[in-house]
């Protein structure tokens, strides 16, 4: 967490929707930015009677921050929610990333390429909307558009994300033989489960 280099007052605070970031300018000058921020965390910065003291107790050492300029919260914002979306990538490299021809080959921080690879499930397709289940933990929402086009309910999806410093890939593909294992299991599961009950109930108990 950021310490500031004084305990100057606040001279003023503002509110980017968009990436949630918190700026906070100092009497002294100094101006800090906080990423990640709560909307409500920021209306009641701004609304308190005693901001410094609710600064310090609530936004300060609680939230990843800098000296304005220095670090593009906004994307660091971006990042966070999609790993929160998708899954962290894993500190590996992508493997066959060595192996692409020269002329494809990245340059400086390009050549850093994370990985990571996910299961996702789809839960429902609806117009232009569809939601995902992403390894077995959430129900995701995310743009049809992103799926394959002959993706269906139920499906299976093999998933790897690929991001280095100026690129981030995904590439997701119809797993069919999970599919089929999915839908067999399923099927089992109904087979195999009790009749449900049926009948008049009792409320004289």
């Amino acid at each position: 967490m950021t310490r500031h280099p004084d305990e100057a007052p606040i001279r003023a605070v503002h509110f980017d929707r968009g990436t949630r970031t918190l700026r906070v300018e100092l009497e002294s000058g100094a101006v800090y930015d906080y990423a990640d921020v709560p909307e409500h965390v920021y209306d009641e910065l701004a609304h308190s009677p005693a901001r410094d003291d609710y600064f310090r107790a609530n936004v300060r050492d609680e939230y990843l921050g800098s000296r304005a300029g220095e670090v593009d919260l906004a994307e660091m914002a971006h990042e966070r929610r999609e790993d929160a979306m998708f899954g962290a990538p894993l500190a590996e490299r992508i493997p066959g990333a060595a192996d692409r021809p020269a002329a494809d080959t990245p340059r400086g921080d390009e050549m850093e390429v994370h990985g990571s690879r996910h299961t996702w499930i789809v839960d429902v397709i609806e117009d232009d909307a569809a939601a995902v289940e992403v390894d077995g933990r959430r129900v995701t929402p995310i743009p049809r558009w992103l799926l394959p086009t002959d993706a269906r309910d139920g499906d299976v999806l093999r998933v790897t994300h690929a991001r280095s410093a100026s690129r981030s890939t995904f590439a997701i593909e119809v797993d069919r033989d999970a599919t089929r294992v999915a839908n067999e299991r399923s099927a089992e599961q109904l087979r195999s489960a009790p009749p449900s009950s049926s009948g008049d109930v009792d409320l004289s108990a």
